[in-house]
């Protein structure tokens, strides 16, 4: 390989700061120059760290990435503000998100100084709602009847209710509550005139306001009607003036017509439909909080099996009056609850069972499987820009998406201080859809070309094998967590459909998704999704959508691990470790495919998995198919990439650098060439005759295979790694390591395996290579067929039976 020579160099980057400076100018100039520094520091791609942030998150990066890495973060930093098309891009296909990320109001503090605790709450102009009445006419609903659920503890406001309660079509069973028998007598008066159904008044102790009374004092009353209304007879003497009109606002919005009763009633044609609530009174949105209840609701959800953190979206139906299905209350009214365990009224305005049930309703029907939406008249709600229009039946399920936000999904995926040097851990946010199909997933850092080395291959490879053996009724998507996808993917991925990483209508059968921007953002997860995690951070992802399937749909899934390696090894003693570790530690919800038989003995003995599947070595079918047996040259290849510290590059530069100097006149005669990754020669400097080939295609690498005599390849860990069979299967006499578990001379005689690995335990190696292959130079060689490891009790990975396997997960 022709190595390019400082003066070429030198015109080269002149010739293309000309051009920059001519079409984009001298701002975007200093950028490109910065992503060159970069370039020669470290590498033109990798993480980001601002220079404004070198103060606060510097020692961080300094500590986890070490100098070189941090220095180049900072200076692809640079380049990317002056120069984005030579630094960070950003996907134009996620440009919608940043537009309509949903934003929070929220605080970490646990409580505000006078002990309330707050709540996280979406923004104002992001709360959205649907627009009642519809604008078409719904269809008549079924003639089903419909119980109203009312507890009127001021008898007088009765005749308001009843007038309201006339808007509903069909039949309406009431059933009314009060606490005393002078108001018992007035309700019966009232109702006298009642036609549209039956009447059953209960006396009810004065414990829990509206609330003990709707669910616990009709509670036999719910098993015989699909629907019901909760209203009461309130009045909020607490609130002065602003909250004087709060019932008729209520009132209004779920009875104030028969179009907008028609409307509501629509919804529930959706067998999810589990509760339609208004919008909340404006003024009140400033004290949408857990109050004093966060302790009583948390215990509540306890004994339901949900559990809850401040940190989830508080949404409830503020004024405790809605539309609901009574299925998705069956657990709350299942709880072993009495009016005995509601306080004797005393006039509290929070801090009490009934404020605290009021707030977990909507979390009450999630944790059932059903969803809830919020309604809004646009003559009573100022927020006119949150009101969504209902022009047809087919606008519901596109404004679902902005509407329904779930309380029992994790919204918060802010990185944390603690958490900014672990930048690749930052949480993939799950959105509940609707669609039933069954679909593969892969989870993988990046699908980009230049980035793809051996494992995301592999891993790419097998999903596609799995996916096509599944067939046409299972679908499949590709999940990109850690680098935009840049075009050239797409190119290579055309059959898939490119999505923004954003909930949807999630209709796609093939689905590539770049979530490497996910600020307020939501992934689609089925209730038939599986996952393939393909890296320590992707299990974490692969672990937490499981959880939030579990909160969702009510079940869980174990997940497809492949394992490419032993990642703690790359970790250190820290924080990455340990989360990579934890990731080997779910026996029951991972069904482990474990690339290769040396690291399967390892893994296997190290970790208890509950189901584990070998993946044997093969070499790959392209370069198999280009090996083309030639004359051997003075040829040496080593697989070298100074930014993967496992292929120890600093060791085989020394061991080159101590053979060559050792004997100079034969080294003088054999060329080195360097593959794997691109990076400056300036880094093997004082090996000489030395090339950086970067990253070849397949082609082009077994052209080398066939040409060259001795190959150089090192992995500190378990796993063998292709490049050293790869070589070895090719012909070439090949150095390489032993690791706990690991001695690929069992696979072939031309290999060196060293036990002892330091530079002059490698020069010795490679000046004993040359001498054992220059006799050899010249000749055509043939491939060496590889032994193949005895593995007792492995379960061999076959893509058929796999996906057999798959086929049998069900939630």
């Amino acid at each position: 390989m022709k190595q390019e020579t400082t003066f070429q160099a030198v015109r080269r980057h002149l010739r293309n700061g000309y051009v920059i400076l001519t079409s984009r100018g001298p701002v975007a100039l200093y950028g490109a120059a910065m992503r060159e520094a970069a370039k020669l520091v470290d590498s033109p791609v990798g993480v980001f760290l601002a220079p404004k942030d070198i103060l606060r998150d510097g020692p961080h990066f300094l500590r986890e990435h070490g100098l070189r890495e941090t220095v180049g973060a900072v200076l692809r930093q640079t380049a990317a503000t002056y120069d984005p098309p030579l630094g960070r891009r950003r996907n134009p296909i996620n440009d919608p998100l940043r537009d309509r990320a949903i934003t929070y109001y929220h605080t970490y503090e646990l409580t505000k100084p006078d002990g309330v605790v707050p709540s996280r709450r979406p923004a104002n102009e992001m709360d959205f709602a649907l627009e009642i009445p519809f604008a078409f006419a719904p269809e008549p609903p079924a003639a089903r009847p419909v119980a109203a659920i009312v507890h009127a503890f001021y008898p007088e406001i009765l005749p308001l209710v009843l007038e309201k309660l006339e808007n509903i079509p069909g039949p309406v069973d009431l059933f009314l509550s009060t606490n005393t028998e002078e108001k018992k007598r007035a309700l019966e008066d009232a109702v006298r005139g009642w036609r549209k159904g039956k009447v059953d008044i209960r006396l009810t102790p004065n414990r829990g306001r509206d609330i003990a009374a709707k669910f616990f004092g009709f509670r036999d009353v719910y098993a015989n009607y699909d629907l019901f209304v909760h209203l009461h007879t309130k009045r909020s003497p607490h609130g002065g003036e602003a909250l004087a009109r709060w019932r008729d606002y209520l009132m209004d919005h779920l009875l104030g017509s028969p179009e907008i009763v028609r409307s509501i009633l629509t919804l529930f044609d959706d067998p999810k439909m589990g509760i339609v609530f208004p919008q909340h009174l404006f003024e009140l949105r400033g004290i949408l909080n857990w109050g004093y209840d966060y302790d009583l609701a948390r215990a509540l959800t306890k004994r339901m099996g949900v559990e809850i953190d401040k940190n989830m979206v508080l949404e409830f139906p503020s004024g405790s009056m809605f539309w609901g299905r009574s299925a998705a209350f069956r657990r709350l009214l299942d709880l072993d609850i009495g009016f005995q365990d509601f306080p004797e009224e005393g006039g509290h305005v929070d801090g009490t069972l009934a404020h605290a049930i009021e707030r977990i309703l909507l979390i009450v029907a999630e944790s059932s499987g059903f969803e809830w939406l919020k309604v809004a008249r646009r003559d009573l709600y100022p927020m006119q820009n949150t009101l969504l229009t209902v022009v047809s039946p087919e606008d519901l399920p596109s404004h679902r998406l902005k509407v329904f936000q779930p309380c029992l999904g994790n919204v918060d995926n802010g990185l944390r201080p603690q958490d900014r040097g672990i930048v690749e851990i930052k949480p993939l946010l799950a959105y509940p859809s609707r669609n039933l199909r069954p679909r593969l997933n892969l989870l993988t850092p990046t699908v980009n070309p230049h980035q793809i080395f051996g494992g995301v291959a592999t891993a790419l490879k097998l999903f596609t094998a799995v996916a096509d053996a599944l067939g046409e009724d299972y679908d499949r998507r590709i999940i990109a967590t850690d680098a935009d996808i840049e075009p050239e993917a797409y190119d290579g991925l055309s059959d898939y459909e490119a999505v923004p990483h954003a909930a949807s209508l999630d209709l796609g059968r093939r689905l590539l998704v770049d979530a490497y921007e996910r600020d307020g953002s939501r992934l689609d997860l089925r209730a038939g999704d599986i996952f393939i995690a393909t890296a320590w951070w992707t299990a974490l992802f692969a672990l937490d959508l499981e959880r939030d399937r579990a909160r969702l749909f009510g079940g869980e899934l174990p997940f497809v691990y492949l394992i490419q390696d032993d990642e703690p090894y790359f970790q250190g003693r820290s924080s990455r470790y340990a989360l990579a570790e934890s990731t080997y530690r779910h026996g029951a919800r991972t069904i482990a495919v474990i690339n290769s038989e040396e690291l399967y003995e390892v893994m296997s003995r190290k970790y208890a998995f509950h189901e584990a599947y070998c993946v044997p070595y093969v070499m790959n079918a392209q370069i198999s198919a280009a090996l083309d047996p030639a004359p051997r040259e003075r040829l040496m290849l080593i697989y070298g990439r100074p930014h993967v510290n496992r292929n120890a590059f600093e060791l085989i530069c020394d061991g080159l650098f101590r053979w060559q100097q050792r004997d100079p006149i034969r080294a003088s005669r054999w060329r080195i060439l360097f593959l794997g990754e691109e990076f400056p020669e300036t880094l093997v400097y004082p090996v000489q005759n030395a090339a950086v080939g970067g990253k070849v295609s397949l082609a082009e690498y077994a052209n080398y295979l066939s040409r060259a005599s001795v190959g150089v390849s090192l992995m500190l860990s378990p796993h063998p790694s292709y490049p050293p069979l790869e070589m070895a299967e090719a012909g070439l006499l090949t150095i390489t390591n032993q690791f706990e578990g690991k001695d690929l001379t069992r696979r072939f005689d031309n290999i060196v395996s060293l036990d002892l690995l330091e530079p002059a335990a490698l020069a010795d190696a490679m000046e004993a290579a040359v001498a054992a292959m220059e006799p050899r130079i010249g000749e055509t060689t043939r491939r060496v067929a590889p032994r193949v490891p005895n593995l007792e009790d492995a379960g061999i990975f076959d893509v058929a039976d796999f996906a057999e396997r798959l086929r049998r997960l069900r939630v």
